[in-house]
Parts: C-alpha cells; sequence; structure tokens
C-alpha cells in the first residue's frame, strides 16, 4: 500500500518539529507500506470495480486493510490497540442557553467516545493517538471530532485519521470515508487550534498499488451485514 501525503491540519507549539513525531510519522508509514495483496506479495494489488449484468458493481472490502495494518503495528512497532480515553462523561459541558427563555443551561454529557484504533507514547512524552478510517462517511466525521477534542482537552498531543485516497475509494465497498469527502470540512477542523495548548491533527492519504481486471484475481472480502451487502452493490 502506498502512503500518498500527510497533511497537517494544525500544529500548536512545533509538534511537528520534534524528534517524537517524526519517529511516529515513520513507524505509521512503515505499517502502511507493509499492507500487501495477495499478502507476501509486497504490494497491494486490488481488483478493480466491475458492474455486472444486473446493474450492481463488485468491489473491494475493507476489513482486511484495517487488520493488516493493527497487525503490523501492535506486533511489529509496538503500538497498543483498542485504547480508550476518558473523553465524554466525565468532561464539564459548555455553557448554552435555552430557547425562549433564554435561561442558562448545561445539557448534561452521556455519549462515550469509543477506544481509539491505536495509541502509543513515543519517546519524548508526546501522547499519540491513530484513527483507521475504513468505515462510512459519517465514521470519518466521528473519528476527526474525537481526535480534535482529545487534542483539546490535552489528553494526547498528536491525532492522526488515515483514510483512502479517492481513487482507491472507487474500488471499496460503498461510503467508506475518503479525503475527497473529507476535504471541505478541513477548515472546521483547523479552527479548533485556538482551542488546543499543544498539538497536531493531520491526515495521512493511503492508496493501492496496482489494479488489475483478471477475472480470477479475487476481490478484497467484505462483511456479510446488510450495509455491506447494500453498499458493495449499489455505487457506480
Amino acid at each position: 500500500m502506498k502512503w500518498l501525503r500527510t497533511i497537517v491540519v494544525f500544529d500548536k507549539g512545533a509538534v511537528l518539529s520534534s524528534t517524537d513525531w517524526a519517529s511516529v510519522h515513520d513507524s505509521y508509514v512503515r505499517s502502511i507500506q507493509s499492507v500487501d495483496f495477495p499478502e507476501g506479495s509486497g504490494t497491494l494489488k486490488l481488483r478493480r470495480k466491475l458492474k455486472r449484468p444486473d446493474g450492481q458493481w463488485n468491489r473491494n472490502g475493507v476489513g482486511y486493510l484495517k487488520r493488516k495494518f493493527l497487525e503490523h503495528m501492535v506486533g511489529m512497532e509496538g503500538w497498543r490497540a483498542e485504547v480508550g480515553f476518558d473523553l465524554g462523561r466525565n468532561r464539564t459541558p459548555p455553557d448554552l442557553k435555552l430557547y425562549p427563555s433564554l435561561a442558562p443551561h448545561q445539557e448534561p454529557i452521556t455519549s462515550e467516545f469509543g477506544d481509539f484504533d491505536l495509541v502509543t507514547t513515543a519517546p519524548g512524552g508526546t501522547h499519540v493517538a491513530i484513527e483507521w478510517e475504513t468505515g462510512n462517511i459519517s465514521s470519518s466525521h466521528r473519528s476527526m471530532n474525537k481526535l480534535a477534542i482529545a487534542l483539546g482537552t490535552g489528553k494526547i498531543h498528536a491525532g492522526v485519521l488515515i483514510v483512502p485516497s479517492r481513487v482507491l475509494y472507487e474500488h471499496l465497498t460503498d461510503r467508506i470515508g475518503n479525503i475527497g469527502e473529507l476535504s471541505g470540512y478541513l477548515s472546521m477542523w483547523k479552527d479548533l487550534e485556538a482551542r488546543v495548548e499543544r498539538g497536531v491533527l493531520a491526515v495521512s492519504i493511503v492508496e493501492h498499488d496496482l489494479l488489475t481486471d483478471d477475472e480470477d484475481f479475487p476481490y478484497l472480502p467484505s462483511g456479510n451485514d446488510g450495509r455491506a451487502v447494500q453498499g458493495r452493490a449499489k455505487r457506480g
């Protein structure tokens, strides 16, 4: 798999210039580049999407890509997987108002943010969280919001979302998060920099190495829940 680029949404406190960030970035780029198919080939080769006679589409699933990335990050790079941060119930609610009374109001926080896909603490003490996004586009927004809030609370100092390129997206299950659909919202997340004391928020873009039309080459396996089946079929 190819690492294409890393977009820095904001860098508060010059985290990017630290040796911690350089080692962290090198670590997850190595893991991106380790994702291959067929296994052991050293490259990520995918079957091109194909329109079937019934008008529906065959595409590649995404679970394999995330699994291979996490396996390398944990087994070879020493990161921890599925680690939670207390960002939900114990936070102080913002000061709001009610309408029409305009009375002060604080809405209790009852939601939880769930685990980050991967976390580590670099040698210099920089706490880092990564979200590998192969869920739908709404999941990508939740991941970015979670990373931004964690940066604002000081729980982490670097937050990274890894998403497919628009080109890769075309050959994956329908409505997968991708940089094309997130690009219009980057300015909103950049505006959150003012709430961060020290931290970097970044988005890294990944893509396949090769495409093939070989009818004997398998598609990456997909989930079998209703939404996955529907997503594989409908998008042109």
